[in-house]
């Protein structure tokens, strides 16, 4: 395949950590890259928001360090002041409504002000690279379609939508998908990636190069989904050190309450409220109003005062794709060989933000194997 006839080597769809741990290894072995977002900023659901005067984590809460190669990650990062230990353990909340102090010993990492930080300082030293290989980050760059080239030459068609409403076709010789998978699976259905059941061809004009059995590999993968309940006090939280509590199966609708003052990253005390997974599913079309009620109304007993006067401004975020509960068993998932289309993140790695990062580095060392720069290490 002659990169010449094309301006990027690699389209990345997601500016999450899988996204951008693919990005660095691809850069790394001089390729030419644009990470393409539809959110505002970089990191996906390592998500960090502001709240009137209130900063509070949303998404992704904290991360753990299992494996050498992301311990030399996270160790660069906290070198550079983004990163840093939060705890140890958390305050477990029982089913009968016993709460057991943090014990287990294990660190909890976060980011210095929130837990986008690592994703945006991967970012920033993305920006930074010099040499060969390149990388542009486009954020409010909507993906609507991912397609096999179907002119006769080889590559990829990626179509994307702009804040300001234009619309775009990013030609490349190949693209990795970060996204959740049931968005990821629809983005190359759009594309004609895969040939319509029982016919052999794609629909439209698209190259039907996407492997069957891929599709339905990928297509066994689940979430749950996930209300985050953002609240801002008047006051100190009762939450227990060292600033969240996870709550057992069965005791309510509550999964994760943190303390978002306590924590270190807001200036004012600010909870944040995630929902279990079954609540959320039950829930995810009720009007936000009641799904905020009934959140509000179960962490009531670590919010000091009455909730009418102590919470000064909330606002609720749905998470559709908050957690895999189903993943498959690779690191990345190979949809075509040629042109080359691969899809990764934390559904093919394990639900961590470790997981995402190794299925990110792994699937960007494959890609540079397909494309003919070395061994990927």
């Amino acid at each position: 395949m002659d990169s010449e006839l094309y301006e990027h080597d690699v389209v990345v769809v997601g500016a999450g950590i899988a996204g951008l741990c693919a990005a660095e290894r691809l850069v790394a072995a001089g390729l030419r890259v644009v990470v393409l977002d539809k959110s505002r900023g970089v990191g996906g659901r390592m998500a960090t928001r502001r709240v009137g005067d209130a900063v509070c984590d949303h998404g992704a809460q904290f991360f753990t360090v299992r494996g050498p190669e992301f311990a030399e990650l996270v160790a660069a990062a906290r070198e550079d002041a983004m990163v840093m230990p939060w705890c140890e353990g958390f305050a477990q909340a029982a089913a009968d409504g016993r709460i057991m102090p943090a014990a287990d010993g294990h660190p909890r990492w976060r980011g210095r002000r929130g837990m986008t930080d690592l994703a945006k300082w991967l970012a920033a030293r993305l920006g930074e690279t010099t040499g060969t290989g390149r990388c542009a980050i486009r954020t409010q760059a909507s993906v609507t379609a991912v397609a096999a080239r179907a002119d006769g030459a080889a590559g990829v068609r990626v179509d994307a939508a702009t804040a300001a409403g234009a619309t775009e076709s990013i030609a490349a010789r190949s693209v990795i998908l970060t996204a959740p998978i049931p968005q990821s699976l629809a983005l190359m259905t759009a594309g004609g990636m895969f040939a319509e059941a029982g016919t052999g061809v794609a629909p439209g004009n698209g190259n039907a190069c996407g492997d069957p059995a891929a599709r339905e590999r990928l297509a066994t993968v689940t979430y749950d989904p996930c209300f985050a309940l953002m609240l801002v006090l008047d006051r100190p939280s009762r939450v227990p050190a060292p600033g969240a509590i996870q709550f057992a199966a069965g005791s309510g609708p509550l999964a994760w309450l943190a303390d978002n003052f306590q924590k270190g990253i807001s200036p004012v005390p600010a909870l944040t409220v995630h929902a279990t997974g079954a609540f959320s599913s039950a829930h995810f079309d009720t009007p936000p109003e009641d799904v905020s009620r009934r959140l509000l109304d179960a962490a009531r007993p670590w919010i000091d005062g009455d909730p009418q006067v102590a919470v000064v401004e909330r606002t609720l975020h749905r998470w559709k794709f908050a957690l895999p509960t189903r993943v498959v068993a690779e690191p990345f998932v190979v949809v075509s060989a040629m042109p080359p289309v691969v899809v990764c993140g934390d559904a093919c790695a394990g639900p961590r933000v470790e997981g995402a990062a190794a299925s990110g580095r792994a699937a960007g060392a494959w890609l540079v194997r397909a494309l003919g720069r070395g061994d990927g290490a």
